[in-house]
């Protein structure tokens, strides 16, 4: 799991303290509960030095019901958005970084059976591999005027 997934999955548990589920969702889980699948992602060109890596997470919301499930992910997408769409990152051990996720998209859907999705969408950049090369110590140009 990269530090991102991990530093959303912090977040909403502070907001929600309930069952995480992030491997595969077991046949009888805890409600309520969140399962965080795998995000999809794809990347583009950004700039001379960084590439783009735009991120779509499904989060499921399970609650005893499907109304209260859509609530409660919609509580949490209103946390998130009244904090200008931007969640703090955290390290292994929880502590926060001082870099932040910025969304660039959240939305709620209901589902069926007590299930509610949360979408989270936002882009991460990345510099591309740059190989190690001695700088450059002495330039000798020899020029005559014409």
């Amino acid at each position: 799991m990269n530090q991102e997934i991990g530093s959303i999955m912090a977040y909403m548990y502070s907001l929600f303290p309930v069952q995480i589920y992030d491997k595969e969702l077991p046949q009888e889980f805890e409600v309520p509960s969140m399962y965080f699948p795998l995000p999809t992602s794809f990347g583009s060109n950004d700039t001379n030095q960084t590439y783009l890596k735009s991120y779509t997470l499904n989060i499921k919301v399970f609650h005893d019901d499907t109304n209260q499930a859509y609530y409660q992910a919609e509580k949490l997408a209103d946390t998130i958005a009244s904090n200008r769409e931007v969640i703090p990152m955290v390290d292994v051990d929880g502590a926060e970084t001082g870099d932040f996720i910025r969304f660039n998209r959240i939305e709620t859907r209901d589902g069926s059976n007590g299930a509610a999705m949360l979408i989270l969408n936002w882009d991460s950049r990345y510099y591309y591999h740059r190989d190690d090369v001695p700088a450059i110590e002495y330039v000798d140009i020899t020029s005559g005027v014409k």
